[in-house]
């Protein structure tokens, strides 16, 4: 038995229970001997068989679970091949290295593409693997930074990004569900119509990655937050449009649900973007 630990990076997760349907998905792969989650970091960690399991099947268990691994992609350069057997060394010799998911080299172009774990393993140490094969990297195109970091930030500037835009619209529809208390308020923002049209991209836009992950969640036969969310903004949602605008005389109650669906998808979002 080879026991490898191996780090992996996972996006897509928002509360508990996402961290305990991630462990249960990982140790049903056979040949994982523990697995713990960490919610706040974002990342798994998994001792496992290397002669019974692969870091691609753990890879496919956290994505068939409904989450997303953290991976990046680097072209190196590649001198001293002179046949397909060369190219097959190549491949083997990297899909072996720990922290892998794939590799394809091409003779033609004398360049090797490779897909990996940025938190096991960089693109010098690729260059390493290679050269231990003997053959030789002159460069690396390629990022060398902190790439785990640099995706995180970009997740994090689209959930502000939509926030933003989400505390906007929300504002819209909760001051257009009130008249009474804003009479000064322009009548075409409290017309239901209206009101159905700014809430519909705070659902679907905003709160497009709680529909997401319910969907997978639903495919796999489990429940977590973004369950719970769903099903309570599409409950209200659907109310508000049928209520609205099949039954004009329940108007009120209409533009009161579709202030619940916008502040509280909104809400969500902004403790994404805050976490």
């Amino acid at each position: 038995m080879r026991h490898v630990t191996l780090d992996i990076g996972v996006g897509g997760m928002s509360c508990a229970s996402c961290v305990a349907s991630l462990e249960a998905a990982l140790g049903r792969v056979p040949g994982v001997l523990d697995v713990n989650v960490n919610l706040a970091t974002e990342r798994a960690t998994i001792t496992h068989d290397a002669d019974v399991t692969t870091v691609q099947a753990l890879a496919q268990a956290v994505e068939d679970a409904g989450y997303q691994v953290r991976t990046e992609a680097v072209t190196l350069p590649i001198h001293g091949m002179t046949c397909a057997a060369c190219v097959n060394t190549l491949e083997r010799g990297l899909r072996k290295a720990n922290g892998v998911l794939s590799a394809t080299v091409s003779l033609a172009t004398e360049r090797g593409t490779v897909t990996y774990l940025p938190a096991v393993i960089n693109a010098p140490g690729l260059q390493e693997v290679i050269e231990d094969l003997v053959y030789e990297v002159p460069g690396i195109t390629g990022p060398t930074e902190d790439v785990e970091q640099k995706a995180r930030e970009q997740e994090m500037a689209t959930l502000r990004r939509k926030f933003i835009v989400g505390a906007f619209l929300s504002t819209l529809v909760m001051v257009g569900s009130m008249p009474e208390l804003v009479p000064w308020w322009p009548a075409i923002l409290t017309n239901h119509f209206t009101l159905w049209a700014l809430t519909t991209p705070v659902q679907f836009w905003v709160g497009g990655q709680f529909l997401r992950g319910f969907g997978k969640a639903l495919r796999h036969g489990t429940a977590d937050m973004n369950t719970l969310v769903t099903v309570g903004t599409i409950a209200a949602y659907l109310y508000s449009v049928g209520v609205g605008i099949l039954l004009n005389s329940m108007l009120g109650g209409a533009a009161m649900a579709f202030n619940s669906v916008s502040v509280v998808a909104n809400s969500l979002r902004l403790r994404r973007s805050t976490a």
